[in-house]
């Protein structure tokens, strides 16, 4: 489960207890997508949203049409420095957007280590994640 707190998306795991006597389900935080809630609010469209189980990339599913894939900082191989401020820059996050064929209304969407899966009306895709590009 994601959840907003201040900008970020905190992801938590239920655990569930395994006897009788142990207490009720709790939670345990598992990892964070800086800036998620940003990503989030500037999608008027959004419909889904789902995440890698490995959290390697977090993924928004528009109404129709268009996926947003979001990957988390990557160390960068070159020397990289603010232009305003001048602090060097050791990893940097990217982002895609995927256009689908059909126009047709996103009716599920679901996530593994390497793919998206997106349902739509006709039509069922299953989009490759790549993030060794940097």
């Amino acid at each position: 489960m994601c959840l907003r707190h201040d900008v970020d998306g905190f992801i938590w795991q239920p655990e569930i207890p395994v006897a009788e006597n142990t207490p009720p389900v709790s939670w345990r935080h598992v990892g964070t997508f800086n800036a998620f809630g940003y990503v989030q609010a500037s999608k008027q469209q959004r419909k889904f949203s789902t995440c890698a189980p490995n959290l390697s990339f977090v993924a928004v599913a528009d109404c129709a049409r268009h996926l947003y894939v979001y990957h988390g900082p990557k160390p960068v191989a070159t020397s990289l420095h603010n232009r305003k401020t001048g602090q060097k820059i050791g990893a940097i996050s990217r982002q895609q957007v995927v256009s689908l064929e059909s126009s047709d209304e996103i009716l599920g969407l679901r996530a593994n280590d390497s793919h998206i899966f997106v349902l739509c009306r006709r039509v069922l895709y299953a989009v490759r994640v790549v993030d060794d590009v940097l």
